[in-house]
């Protein structure tokens, strides 16, 4: 009986206190940071992944509360971002318009910090990028290409914010194979490969509105 006596005034407590502190129903933010990207291959005699290589990122975001009891959100808007890896002298730098689409939950540290794990998905379309070579540069995507402008990734990460200022980090692991065609062999990489993945980590900081 005092035990559920107890757990009663933990829920009511818990209502009154998000009474007293009411969710933001919308959040507008931008981000702006690094990625840090490497191609993982796979074929009959190949297994491995490229050397990582220093990109950025840059975009917008909306989160949108999904019910006013429970600080859980819905985000989604544009980033655009630079990938790729290198392998021996090569250098392969795609760029894509990300849209995510992510569940996000914010746990309160204190009266001005916040925390916010996040996971979804993300559908990339590639816009443009260059292959560098010792002997000149070569197209990735298009019909010169070897790479698919389509992608789609999971992303997985989250957030600290202290007042509007925010830091994050999160991991993104393609889910599409990139290669335009089983036939899209190109003579900037091992024979043999079947299919590449893109992978990459993020540090950004941002601000909310």
């Amino acid at each position: 009986m005092k035990r559920r006596i107890l757990l009663l005034l933990f829920g009511l407590a818990t209502i009154l206190g998000a009474e007293a502190q009411p969710l933001e129903k919308n959040l507008l933010g931008v981000r702006a940071g690094v990625e840090i990207a490497y191609i993982r291959a796979r074929g009959e005699q190949v297994h491995g992944t490229t050397d990582p290589r220093i990109g950025f990122r840059l975009g917008v975001s909306d989160q949108v509360l999904l019910w006013h009891r429970i600080p859980l959100y819905i985000e989604t808007g544009v980033h655009f971002s630079s990938r790729g890896g290198r392998f021996g002298e090569t250098s392969f730098r795609p760029m894509y318009l990300q849209i995510p689409a992510l569940l996000t939950w914010r746990f309160r540290l204190g009266e001005r910090c916040w925390i916010r794990p996040f996971a979804g998905i993300e559908y990339g379309v590639g816009i443009g990028g260059k292959a560098r070579t010792a002997e000149g540069w070569g197209d990735l995507f298009g019909a010169a290409g070897f790479l698919r402008r389509s992608d789609l990734n999971a992303r997985l990460g989250f957030e600290v914010s202290i007042r509007r200022i925010c830091i994050q980090g999160a991991f993104d692991a393609g889910l599409c194979n990139q290669f335009a065609s089983p036939d899209a062999q190109t003579p900037l990489l091992p024979a043999g490969i079947g299919s590449l993945y893109g992978r990459s980590f993020t540090i950004a900081v941002g601000y909310d509105f």
